[in-house]
């Protein structure tokens, strides 16, 4: 005959002190990881915009060498880089305004509300940039030209720049202030 044992059966789950404890842990990470979070996505977001551009005024550069042709990047609408910008071969001296003799290469959208965008160029007043059949970026008068442009969001920052020569370039003016300035 079997001696007859009792099992204790104990039931399996949390505790409401357990589960207390864990939820608060979890709103404490929650805390710090928002605001990390924020400034990362400000911080993305103004960077693929500045490479938008960069990757467009690399794009003219490189199409202007090869065809021999003046392509220029200029905004959709008059001077608001924040309407977004084409990539245009001009078949004539290079004014900036695509219209219906100059071939459409890329189109570039629209930026979001919160992105500020300002821009300088050398010589001055220009609203797009443009590229001659060498490569060199240049005004309508054969002038070499240069130009910066400035996104923000915030604190988080980006300029491109674009040399007498036409290269162009991504800087951060929060880490590189001595060579890389907002316009």
């Amino acid at each position: 005959m079997r001696p007859n044992r009792h099992i204790a059966v104990r039931h399996r789950g949390f505790t409401l002190l357990e589960l207390i404890t864990t939820m608060a842990v979890g709103i404490v990470l929650v805390g710090f990881a928002v605001p990390s979070m924020t400034t990362f996505m400000r911080n993305h977001r103004v960077l693929t915009a500045a490479d938008s551009l960069n990757i467009a005024v690399t794009k003219a550069r490189s199409i202007a060498a090869s065809t021999t042709s003046y392509v220029t990047v200029a905004p959709i609408e008059d001077g608001s880089w924040n309407s977004g910008w084409r990539v245009f071969s001009e078949h004539g001296t290079p004014n900036g305004e695509f219209d219906g003799a100059d071939t459409l290469i890329a189109q570039y959208d629209r930026l979001p509300a919160d992105v500020t965008i300002t821009a300088t160029t050398s010589p001055g007043n220009l609203g797009y940039i443009a590229f001659s059949p060498v490569g060199y970026s240049q005004t309508a008068s054969k002038q070499q030209m240069s130009m910066s442009v400035g996104f923000q969001i915030g604190v988080a920052k980006r300029v491109v720049e674009v040399s007498l020569l036409g290269r162009s370039r991504v800087c951060d003016p929060t880490r590189d202030a001595t060579t890389c300035v907002m316009p």
